[in-house]
C-alpha cells in the first residue's frame, strides 16, 4: 500500500512540473480540467514570463504602428505645439511604449487578482487563497495575449494599428481616440474567452456555481475594461 502511494506520489509531482507551460495550451480547450489542476498546485513564474515574452514580441513588432496611432492624436499634436519629431524623441517613445506596454501586461492579473480576492472573499463571503486567484488570472491573460498574437499579422499587413477582433473596426473612421470606439474595442473574441475561462477558474477555486464564477471573473477581469472606459469618458469631460 505504501508503495502505491509512493508512485502516486512521483506521478503527481511529475505531472506538476510540466503543468506551467502545458497550462498555457490546455487553457484554451480544457480550462476546467487544468484549474482543477491548478486548484492544487498554483503556477506563477512560468506562465509570468510567457505572459511578459507574448507582450514583448507583440508590442517590438508592431510598435512603429501603435506610434503611428499616438502621433496622429489631436491629444498628441496638442502636447508638441508644433515642435519638430526628433529622432531622439521617437526612440524615448518606442522605449516608453515597449517598456510601458510590457509592465502593464504584467500588472493586470495582480490587479485582476486583488479585484477577484476582494468580492469573492470579503463581499462573498468565499476562501481562496490569493496565489491561487493570481495564477488563474495570469493564464487568463495569457489568452487575451495570445489574441494579440493572431491580430499581429493582420495588423503587420494592413499597416494599420487599428484591427483586432471586436467590434471597434466597424467606426475605425472615427479614430481610437473617440469613446465609440474605445466601448466596441471591450467587445473582443479574446476578451470574452478570457472572462469565460477565468470564470470557469474562479468558480473552481472558490467552489460555486459556474454562474457565480462568470459573475466574478466580469467583476475582476471585465471592472478593469468599464473602469477604463469610466475614466476615458471623464477625461474628455474635463480635458
Amino acid at each position: 500500500m505504501e508503495q502505491v502511494d509512493i508512485e502516486n506520489t512521483e506521478v503527481q509531482i511529475s505531472s506538476s512540473k510540466g503543468l506551467s507551460l502545458k497550462g498555457v495550451i490546455q487553457v484554451l480547450y480544457q480550462p476546467s480540467a487544468f484549474f482543477q489542476q491548478i486548484k492544487k498546485s498554483p503556477k506563477i513564474l512560468i506562465p509570468y514570463i510567457v505572459l511578459g515574452i507574448l507582450a514583448f514580441i507583440f508590442l517590438f513588432s508592431t510598435i512603429d504602428l501603435v506610434m503611428q496611432v499616438q502621433m496622429n492624436s489631436p491629444q498628441f499634436q496638442q502636447r508638441m505645439q508644433g515642435q519638430e519629431l526628433t529622432p531622439q524623441i521617437k526612440q524615448i517613445m518606442k522605449i516608453s511604449i515597449l517598456g510601458g506596454g510590457v509592465i502593464a501586461m504584467l500588472l493586470t492579473p495582480l490587479i485582476e487578482a486583488a479585484l477577484a480576492i476582494f468580492w469573492g472573499n470579503f463581499v462573498l463571503a468565499g476562501k481562496a487563497k490569493f496565489k491561487k486567484l493570481l495564477s488563474v488570472m495570469i493564464y487568463g491573460e495569457i489568452i487575451y495575449a495570445l489574441g494579440w498574437m493572431v491580430t499581429m499579422p493582420f495588423m503587420l499587413l494592413k499597416h494599420s494599428a487599428l484591427v483586432s477582433f471586436s467590434l471597434a473596426p466597424l467606426v475605425a473612421g472615427q479614430g481610437p481616440e473617440s469613446m465609440i470606439y474605445m466601448i466596441l474595442s471591450k467587445i473582443n473574441l479574446f476578451l470574452i474567452w478570457e472572462i469565460i475561462a477565468v470564470g470557469i477558474g474562479l468558480s473552481i477555486i472558490y467552489g460555486v456555481s459556474r454562474n457565480k464564477g462568470y459573475l466574478l471573473s466580469f467583476l475582476s477581469v471585465g471592472m478593469l475594461s468599464v473602469l477604463q472606459i469610466i475614466f476615458t469618458g471623464i477625461g474628455k469631460l474635463f480635458f
